[in-house]
């Protein structure tokens, strides 16, 4: 396992973001920061996966001081924050969206929230769309039972009680929380943890490697908290591709990655026998993602 880098001054946080065709929201993150930086000692990290939009050129030319690496194929989410959480030397690392945008105080929140909760091994930020309403970023590990009717019900009946129970729908979100997991699209991690847990599993491409980071986190015996003092905007699926054909594989992605979860968790337990079940549902859900996407509602 990796270990901080000897002989090199450890930083206090690397920012890592990862970039896919999503320039001008990555203009935006990265203003954010710059304008709203950590009091700490932090390094930024901008991870391209062979964008076709010039961001590549556009970053060294107009941040020289970002840290890019730029890669020349598509390799993923996980594999790229990899990348750049083994090129950092930091106590912490943040996995940022490049759809966010950091509001003032925010990264120094999330740090001194860590410092003051050695137990943390990760802490999500509240996370608002641009309207300002919030996303239910923190929620509970998926029980297969669960994780079935909320995909069944999730689209068609929002309020469901299972997605409710998945999602924390009802809980407080104005103090701090010790949940089952936080949503990667902001998420600050210790690095010690990491060097406990593992790194990122690269075999999911996109989607669900942040729920499987945290269960990780917490067979390990690490805390992972929602901390709503510290807040960030996202753009949702601001990086994830657009038009149909983007939607259409970001869910094939999605039901992949969950797919890939509940294979790689229960496996080796009783609850092998629902697979067949969690793949048809799976597979409906894909379908009517897809007749949905080619089909949109007109309003």
């Amino acid at each position: 396992m990796p270990d901080f880098k000897k002989g090199k001054k450890i930083k206090d946080l690397v920012i890592s973001i990862v970039s896919y065709n999503s320039l001008s929201f990555l203009k935006e993150c990265l203003d954010s920061i710059l304008e709203n930086p950590p009091e700490k000692d932090y390094q930024i990290i901008v991870v391209d996966n062979a964008s076709s939009d010039g961001t590549v050129g556009f970053i060294r030319r107009n941040y020289p001081g970002i840290t890019l690496i730029a890669n020349n194929k598509n390799i993923g989410f996980a594999a790229a924050n990899n990348k750049a959480i083994k090129k950092s030397n930091s106590k912490y690392v943040l996995l940022i969206n490049s759809d966010c945008i950091v509001y003032k105080n925010s990264l120094d929140g999330l740090i001194n929230f860590m410092e003051e909760n050695p137990e943390a091994g990760a802490t999500g930020p509240k996370i608002v769309n641009s309207d300002g309403t919030i996303q239910l970023s923190c929620r509970r590990f998926p029980s297969m039972f669960n994780a079935a009717a909320h995909t069944i019900l999730g689209d068609i009946f929002p309020r469901n009680p299972f997605s409710r129970k998945y999602k924390l729908a009802d809980i407080c979100r104005n103090k701090p929380l010790k949940v089952d997991w936080v949503s990667g699209s902001c998420m600050i991690i210790r690095k010690e943890a990491l060097e406990d847990t593992g790194f990122l599993d690269e075999r999911y491409f996109m989607y669900v490697e942040d729920l499987d980071i945290c269960y990780r986190m917490r067979q390990k015996k690490w805390e992972v908290y929602y901390y709503p003092d510290a807040e960030v905007m996202h753009h949702t699926a601001g990086s994830a591709g657009s038009g149909r054909l983007g939607k259409i594989k970001s869910s094939f992605r999605m039901q992949k990655s969950v797919f890939y979860f509940f294979w790689k968790n229960y496996r080796r337990s009783l609850k092998i026998i629902f697979m067949p079940a969690i793949i048809l549902i799976l597979g409906l859900r894909m379908f009517f993602a897809t007749i949905k996407s080619l089909f949109p509602d007109k309003k």
